[in-house]
């Protein structure tokens, strides 16, 4: 039920000229909700910008890495790859999550002696906690990831127990209750010029306008829409020509076997037959990256961002798809940190269960970004 009025939305958030009468009365209904989170959407940045609602000082350096749209840039792989290049800097840097998916507490995660401690003790199985936070624990050995609604107060305690001279605001763009040095914003390379309508008729949290906030643009999956690539990147500049431009893509790193543990190179698919699993914020480009690796996609089940999966769930997927019998199951990270749980029984997968690894990779503009990331933090 959820997962077939999750994609009839996403349609209609992405279709700028409905094209049946049903779909007319929709948009115009959703269109409806649009002006008036608009018009709250406005209002509140508004007092921001005006002073008439304050903003937080954290005593730290803080690093906001977000978008403008639900879900789907790679907010997850920059986060992990701005972490990296702030402790390459010799800085002691800390991750602040709302933990979407998760339970509605505050906790903090760190990947220690290659397992996962939550408060600081071994926490061996992992459903429960949202997945994002779990995956920047994992990616980024020894960070702490602290996961809370109010990142103020995770903040001022990632600084008072841990010593962290930096925090990166994990999704933070629009969170602007704690001052930031920094406002890095993703933009997918799809993106239409004109940006899409704000929710609920689009998937825009606030429009291209908001631009005009960033210090840093990065249009990420890049490598999706090349012919197109100069062209939004001169759209995005008339919102805001001072802030640095970059561009970046999610490269594949590695393949992992679930039931052996093996990792592989991502050439390993070329020629195979896959399904896939996803339940992320850009299943398109999911998909997408595997086909680039030369495998033939026979099927693809999708659900809507954070899913948390059952056990019917997982028996529709180890029972394959129309398409028919696999030679792998391949899934994403992400997923994977929720599938953990589901696949004690291993030996009910018929195919293969594999993982799909990436990381982000800079195409353009690394020098400016890095540039940035030092001086902010030498201040």
């Amino acid at each position: 039920m959820w997962q077939s009025l999750h994609d009839a939305w996403w349609r209609l958030a992405t279709q700028s000229h409905p094209h049946t009468f049903s779909d007319v009365l929709a948009c115009r209904a959703l269109q409806s909700g649009s002006v008036v989170y608009g018009a709250a959407v406005a209002i509140r940045n508004a007092a921001y910008d005006r002073g008439w609602l304050r903003q937080k000082g954290l005593p730290c350096r803080v690093v906001s890495v977000g978008n403008l749209t639900v879900g789907g840039t790679g907010k997850t792989a920059c986060v992990e790859l701005i972490a990296k290049k702030l402790i390459a800097m010799g800085h002691r840097a800390a991750v602040l999550s709302r933990g979407y998916g998760g339970p509605r507490r505050d906790y903090w995660l760190r990947w220690e002696a290659d397992h996962l401690t939550v408060n600081g003790a071994s926490h061996a199985v992992s459903d429960g906690l949202a997945d994002e936070p779990q995956l920047l624990a994992r990616r980024l050995p020894g960070v702490p990831v602290l996961v809370g609604p109010r990142r103020d107060r995770s903040g001022e305690r990632a600084c008072r127990e841990f010593a962290a001279d930096v925090v990166i605001l994990d999704d933070g763009f629009q969170y602007r209750r704690v001052q930031r040095e920094c406002d890095i914003v993703l933009i997918h390379a799809r993106t239409p010029f004109g940006g899409w309508a704000v929710l609920p008729r689009g998937p825009m949290r606030e429009p291209l306008s908001s631009l005009s906030r960033a210090h840093i643009i990065m249009i990420t999956k890049a490598d999706e829409a090349l012919e197109t690539l100069g062209a939004l990147g001169e759209r995005l500049r008339s919102f805001n020509p001072d802030a640095a431009f970059v561009t970046a893509t999610h490269e594949p790193t590695g393949l992992l076997e679930v039931m052996t543990g093996h990792l592989h190179d991502p050439k390993r698919l070329s020629g195979l037959r896959v399904g896939l699993l996803s339940s992320i914020g850009d299943p398109q480009g999911f998909e997408a990256t595997v086909r680039r690796l030369h495998a033939m996609v026979l099927w693809h089940h999708t659900y809507p961002d954070h899913h948390r999966y059952h056990a019917a769930d997982w028996a529709a997927i180890v029972g394959g798809g129309q398409g028919g019998r696999p030679d792998a199951i391949v899934t994403t990270e992400k997923d994977w940190v929720r599938l953990q749980p589901l696949t004690q029984h291993r030996e009910a997968v018929r195919s293969p269960l594999w993982v799909l690894q990436v990381q982000m990779k800079v195409l353009s503009g690394e020098d400016v970004l890095d540039a940035r990331l030092a001086r902010l933090c030498a201040r």
